[in-house]
């Protein structure tokens, strides 16, 4: 009975821990041509937002990566633990947007910036997502 119980709570964490760990991944490039010249106080930042709100100003994201002083291309993960707000679900579809800033600051649009297709919309457990920056 012991040796059940234990089986049962193994199985019931790893359920458990798989659930609260998924996430999606990708890597973000730079465009042909395109270099950046104050990567060394640059920030690229990496947003997950709900797809169909991507675009829609004022809507926050669901998760936020940030990366001080990026070397391209970058390889980046997303999951609940980067969540913008604490206990908020994530939950697709997605659309990624990544955007440098060469100030570091999160509201500096001036540097290049991408975006995943929002016809092709990434669900959880999705990989390989490539999100290219370009000049606008």
């Amino acid at each position: 009975m012991k040796k059940i119980f234990i089986v049962l709570t193994c199985l019931f964490c790893a359920v458990a821990f798989s659930e609260t760990t998924k996430s999606i991944s990708g890597r973000v490039t730079l465009a042909k041509g395109l270099a950046l010249d104050k990567v060394k106080q640059g920030t690229l930042f990496i947003f997950a937002k709900k797809a169909g709100t991507a675009t829609t100003a004022g809507t926050p994201p669901l998760a936020v990566l940030r990366l001080p002083q990026p070397q391209f291309p970058v390889e980046f993960s997303l999951s609940e633990q980067n969540a913008m707000m604490p206990g908020t679900p994530f939950e697709g579809p997605f659309v990624i947007t990544a955007r440098f800033s060469p100030s570091g600051d999160a509201l500096d649009k001036s540097g290049p910036q991408g975006m995943t297709n929002e016809k092709k919309k990434i669900k959880l457990g999705d990989k390989n997502i490539v999100v290219e920056l370009n000049l606008k």
